[in-house]
């Protein structure tokens, strides 16, 4: 792990030196970024959203091209060339005194209510579309606020470790003007310098995860390549244990307001209206018109009506309706595994934020408010005794260890108790914990 941390190093260095002789500078625009201001942005700027926004006005659009009438059909004939007058487009024949023209109009009617169980499914399209929106929606968002918590705990373990760091190098130049007049042994100096190293290889990797957090942040929320993000604070929803909302309330939200369940039971009507239409395209169209045929050899014009319908003899569109009915129950099949998936994934979910709670209440309980504060002053009074003297190294590495374990796991336990709260939106598909 040293050697590790030891190449991290080296390399950072190398790259810093190449990249200042080589290029210029990147210059960033630093954006101070809040949930709420996140939040807006998102809303109105991203692209995922706005592309299946899209996908609610074409199932409208669908749906409306479902309601339309067939359009009426109209038949013109005549001659092309008249072999007795050896004539083009001349319809009438001397010899037989016959008019060769044709006119016919016609129109498909549906049967069975066909034409309405068509439309019906299609509105079917508009709620789903709806519910896919609805579901990308706080998944996104879900991303979005833990994109925001990640880089703020990383740039909080950057400055940890930068206060580390400058504290290390005051207590490396004490040791070594030590070492100099016989004080202090070799070794001390350098197991300064490797603990120096360490806290400089948590930085970089802390480093490399928020370029990561930024560059995600960035395509949901359409920012310019050269943009930085600071995140001064993560506001901590409710931690009071008796605030928080009970179980059952959590689980009978989800099963109300969850999109992808919503969806589900969506796929369910579309199998029922589906049935509907199938059974209505058993009858049959029936096309209804009327024709006029030219003046014939017996000096009269034909005029009349006619109809047109297929016998339901062979095809009744009884396997197509037996199709229907199988994907009825593959629906109900569907549904209660989704039900299931909820239930499990809301029961995950709320049983880790009360975990969490509970330990960040323990902390509260046994430390008080000011347990960061205490380990402040705890690093400030070893550093000042180890210069006077009144502590050894090993004593002055232990409590810089001590000093790091508490900011870091306090500062993961708050982190990780933020994208409970969320998880726990995310699965009951509304923001319930505020």
């Amino acid at each position: 792990m040293k050697i590790y941390h030891l190449l991290l190093i080296f390399c950072f260095n190398i790259s810093t030196q190449v990249s200042g002789q080589d290029q210029a500078p990147i210059i960033q625009d630093t954006v101070n970024i809040t949930i709420a201001s996140a939040e807006q942005r998102f809303i109105d700027k991203n692209l995922t959203l706005l592309i299946n926004k899209y996908n609610i006005d074409i199932a409208k659009d669908n749906m409306l091209q479902a309601r339309l009438w067939y359009n009426p059909n109209l038949n013109y004939s005549t001659t092309l060339y008249n072999v007795e007058t050896h004539k083009f487009f001349n319809d009438y024949y001397p010899t037989s005194r016959f008019s060769d023209e044709n006119i016919q109009i016609q129109q498909l009617l549906t049967l069975g209510g066909r034409y309405k169980a068509t439309w019906k499914l299609a509105e079917v399209g508009i709620k789903q579309a709806k519910y896919q929106l609805a579901d990308i929606l706080r998944n996104l968002k879900y991303e979005l606020h833990t994109d925001i918590s990640d880089l703020y705990y990383n740039q909080q373990l950057i400055s940890i470790y930068s206060s580390e760091e400058e504290a290390i190098k005051h207590m490396l130049d004490v040791t070594k003007e030590l070492y100099k007049n016989g004080n202090a042994s070799g070794n001390a100096v350098l197991q300064l310098q490797t603990q120096l190293q360490d806290a400089v290889a948590l930085e970089i990797t802390s480093r490399q995860s928020v370029i990561n957090d930024e560059q995600d942040l960035k395509i949901l929320l359409q920012y310019p390549k050269n943009t930085h993000f600071s995140v001064k604070e993560l506001p901590m929803p409710v931690t009071e244990l008796r605030k928080l909302p009970a179980y059952q309330a959590v689980m009978d939200s989800a099963e109300k307001n969850r999109p992808d369940l919503l969806l589900s039971y969506t796929g369910s009507e579309y199998a029922i209206k589906n049935l509907k239409l199938q059974r209505a395209t058993a009858m049959p169209d029936l096309i209804v018109g009327a024709l006029y045929s030219g003046v014939n050899a017996s000096a009269a014009a034909y005029t009349g009506i006619y109809g047109d319908m297929d016998i339901p003899v062979f095809n009744r569109n009884q396997w197509n309706i037996q199709a229907a009915k199988h994907q009825i129950k593959q629906a109900e099949a569907s549904d209660t595994l989704s039900l299931s998936i909820v239930r499990n994934q809301v029961t995950s979910a709320y049983m880790t934020m009360i975990l969490i709670n509970k330990q960040l209440s323990q902390i509260d309980a046994l430390y008080g408010q000011d347990y960061s504060n205490s380990l402040d002053e705890m690093m400030h009074n070893a550093v000042t005794n180890y210069e006077s003297r009144n502590i050894n190294l090993l004593t002055l590495l232990s409590l810089l260890s001590t000093y790091i374990d508490g900011k870091t796991n306090l500062l993961s336990l708050q982190v990780q108790y933020f994208n409970a709260v969320k998880n726990v939106n995310l699965n009951t598909g509304i923001e319930l914990i505020k």
